[in-house]
């Protein structure tokens, strides 16, 4: 049979991956003997390919003079291979290439740094000056031939020009780590947001009568006619490749009619053959340059405006050193960032690359509008509105029934010796206060931007801004935080109090309009650099990763769990990713959780009892797990989505007890008090304490069936005071009257949570009969003495706290 002599391509791809794992295995334990960060190996990308280098690092400067020696030998290999051809011929060749990715197939895992090697081939040819070859010798290569020729050397240049950054960066710096990941991310880094989203956001900035005006002053044109030549521009692209690939079609009917034989055809035919054969073998780069005038043709703006668009959006061919061009693009420097159009010496324009169009404009733009006081003014002011509306508007849909606060001003005090709210005199500014049953989501936008010189690593600038983001975000929510638990409420600015004495737990977002990626993501590495202390970590997010977060999202739970999760002091010093996207992807999965120092919680909570001895093993065995890129089942999604891809893909959801949701679920339609903390507790547990609590209530009411009698189930967990919690399930008793059932419930559940002095409670009561949940009671009064309640404790006869052996444990990475 055929079958029978195919190789078992199973058992040949576990092979191979088993290979490339050992491969992998052995590169990271180059990564080990270095001392380098593993986040900042992450960084890097594959660390297989890296190693050659890595290896070298006990000798820093074998290793910058070998990754020195292959960066020139690389420069000088790319432009000995295209110093024969126009420069546009390859630009296109290449970029024609990339569009013939499969949607289906994509992965940014495996092409995601694809953009930025694009972008340095095209500084390194338009450094030439001119568009036409630099040097002949009566050959005329093809593109073809030129591709063969890069797509080793383009890579070869990436990887040098990283590592000479990773060994030639002052680790000395506090910033060490997070300046090299900003460097790196700019160097690296291309399509960090969906398009749409980005679309999205700049009409929700820009599109207006005030904001155009304001940008029609400072720049001569708006946001709107900016995108207008962008798309005109593009469209001329697509309309050459298009007419390319309908010639193309044609050919290969032609030739089927043939069967290849094109002699058979009729004088007229030949010549329509020969005219498309033509067409398609025509240089690409004969297409890539377009006109002013082409561009307001096909744009339908005025030729005025569209010179204003393409003057502030393109880089000229200017003759340099190809050898200062990789430089200061390793260094985090690019004009293409903010100008991704190249103006030909003779007046014709031509897009370097589509992806690097619509992430330009909000930094160009703003860059210009800086210069215009009134200007900026008008726009700054409408920016940080719509970053504080938007934040609030997506967590929000995740706190149904929330209340909510916006842009209010309250008072603080303005020094030690005001102690009363009253007497407060220093009046100010938050942005937004979400409050749903006793827990609060403080959000703080910061709509401020990193500045160029920040993008490049620079240690000083880097701190300036990361300061201005993320420590003046945290320092002034911890300002209202304080307020909401030492006040128990805030004094406004009319006077009046607003009581907050019901909240016990809260978070903060600090939202930015910025992708901070690699530099949020080490909160760990903020905090040794004295930008963050482990008070009150923040939750520090871009508006678009919170967007995609809030698309996730299945119910409150897992935003307030993942809120919870991700601000432990422990998380980014047990995790490393390069991505937030990454972080919540792993969360996911049910693997982002940091096993809790047995000593320490029996130290916060002795009344659970003493640790297992396997707990004690589980915190010395956990190790740093580093986080790969985990967006392409994501990325998939969304281009499903987006009709982008043909085939279908799913949504990344929560991986957890089916069981369980289903009864998050329905706490959730019930809204009684306390449903939104404790369903994000119940989340919180492992795989097989899910099931027991969602089986819990059931199988008890199956019990008193079967024997008469009330049964109860108390379950306790935590890992400190503050987020200790109790869970009771108890059944109705047959012959009792439901009220007598219910308030059996409220006594006992009040009792051991006092009993365990724990900060939260929440009691269940099941139907005996028919196993349904009647009704929740909840306790999250502070624990504290009260002789009453120890009484009632006697009275009712509740059992010591050495019947609970340990809490049972959280949710727990599964064994790879």
């Amino acid at each position: 049979m055929l079958g029978s002599t195919l190789p078992d391509m199973s058992k040949q791809k576990r092979k191979q991956t088993a290979k490339r794992h050992k491969r992998e295995k052995a590169a990271r334990a180059a990564v080990r003997d270095t001392g380098i960060s593993p986040s900042l190996a992450m960084l890097i990308g594959s660390m297989e390919r890296f190693a050659p280098y890595l290896t070298l690092s006990n000798d820093p400067d074998a290793a910058i003079a070998a990754a020195a020696e292959r960066q020139r030998q690389a420069m000088d290999a790319i432009v000995a291979a295209t110093a024969q051809a126009d420069v546009f011929d390859v630009l296109e060749a290449v970029r024609i290439r990339g569009l013939m990715t499969d949607p289906d197939t994509y992965r940014e895992s495996e092409h995601g740094a694809d953009v930025s090697m694009f972008e340095l081939l095209a500084l390194i040819l338009i450094s030439r000056g001119t568009r036409t070859a630099t040097t002949s010798n009566g050959e005329d290569p093809g593109p073809a031939e030129v591709l063969g020729a890069l797509q080793v050397q383009l890579q070869d240049l990436m990887d040098a020009g990283q590592m000479l950054n990773l060994f030639t960066s002052d680790r000395g710096e506090p910033l060490h780590r997070v300046s090299f990941g900003t460097r790196l991310r700019e160097v690296a880094v291309r399509n960090a947001i969906y398009p749409h989203m980005l679309d999205d956001t700049l009409t929700a900035l820009f599109d207006g009568q005030a904001i155009e005006t304001a940008c029609r002053s400072a720049l001569g044109c708006t946001v709107n006619e900016i995108r207008r030549v962008f798309a005109g521009l593009q469209q001329l692209v697509i309309n050459a490749l298009g007419g390319r690939f309908e010639a193309l079609e044609e050919w290969r009917q032609i030739l089927d009619r043939t069967n290849g034989e094109v002699a058979d055809l009729a004088s007229q035919e030949i010549d329509q053959a020969r005219a498309l054969l033509a067409q398609v073998s025509a240089r690409p780069g004969s297409n890539a340059t377009h006109t002013p005038e082409a561009i307001a043709a096909m744009s339908g703006l005025g030729l005025d405006v569209v010179q204003v668009v393409l003057d502030l959006f393109s880089t000229p061919m200017t003759a340099r050193s190809p050898a200062d061009v990789v430089q200061e693009f390793f260094e985090g420097t690019s004009p293409l960032r903010t100008r991704p159009l190249v103006a030909t010496p003779d007046g014709q324009y031509a897009l370097v690359h589509q992806a690097l169009m619509t992430p330009a404009i909000r930094e160009r733009v703003e860059d210009v509008l800086r210069g215009d006081k009134n200007a900026w003014n008008v726009y700054s002011k409408h920016r940080g509105t719509y970053l504080e509306g938007e934040a609030a508007r997506l967590i929000a849909t995740h706190m149904p029934g929330s209340v909510q606060y916006l842009g209010f001003e309250y008072f603080v005090p303005a020094s030690a010796d005001e102690t009363n709210p009253a007497s407060f005199t220093k009046l100010v500014e938050g942005d937004g206060l979400l409050i749903l049953d006793d827990v609060a989501v403080i959000i703080e936008a910061k709509a401020v931007a990193l500045r160029p010189r920040s993008r490049t690593g620079d240690p000083l600038r880097l701190r300036q801004d990361l300061r201005r983001i993320i420590t003046d975000a945290a320092e002034q929510a911890d300002r209202l935080r304080r307020r909401i638990l030492d006040d128990k409420g805030l004094r406004l600015r009319d006077e009046t109090w607003l009581d907050l004495s019901a909240v016990r737990e809260v978070h903060t977002v600090a939202v930015s309009l910025e992708d901070l990626s690699g530099i949020a993501t080490v909160t760990s590495e903020l905090v040794v650099s004295g930008l963050l202390n482990t008070d009150d970590l923040p939750w520090t997010v871009s508006i678009h990763d919170l967007r995609i977060i809030n698309e996730l999202v299945d119910r409150p739970a897992e935003l307030l769990l993942y809120l919870r999760r991700r601000t432990e002091p422990g998380t980014t010093r047990c995790f490393h990713a390069v991505d937030e996207l990454d972080f919540f992807l792993h969360f996911l999965a049910a693997q982002l959780y940091v096993e809790p120092d047995p000593d320490a919680v029996q130290r916060e909570l002795p009344q659970l009892g003493e640790p297992p001895t396997k707990n004690k093993r589980r915190y010395r065995e956990q190790g740093l797990e580093l986080i790969s890129s985990r967006t392409d089942p994501l990325d998939a999604w969304y281009f499903y989505q987006q009709g982008i891809r043909t085939t279908q893909a799913n949504k990344p959801r929560m991986k957890a007890d089916p069981d369980l949701l289903l009864m998050i679920d329905d706490l959730a339609r019930r809204g009684d008090p306390g449903w939104f903390a404790m369903t994000a507790a119940l989340l919180n547990f492992d795989t097989a304490s899910q099931h027991r609590c969602a089986v819990a209530g059931p199988r008890l009411a199956a019990q008193t069936r079967a024997d008469g009698l009330p049964h109860s189930l108390a379950m306790p967990a935590g890992t400190r005071r503050g987020d200790s919690v109790l869970f009771i399930w108890a059944t109705t008793t047959p012959g009792l009257p439901t009220a007598a059932s219910l308030q059996r419930l409220h006594d006992y559940t009040t009792a051991k949570k006092h009993q365990l002095q724990l900060d939260r409670a929440l009691g269940f009561l099941y139907d005996h009969r028919t196993g349904g949940l009647l009704d929740t009671y909840y306790d999250n009064r502070s624990p504290e003495p009260d002789p009453a309640l120890d009484s009632l404790g006697t009275q009712i006869g509740l059992k010591g706290p050495e019947a609970f052996q340990s809490a049972p444990p959280a949710r727990r990475p599964r064994k790879r």
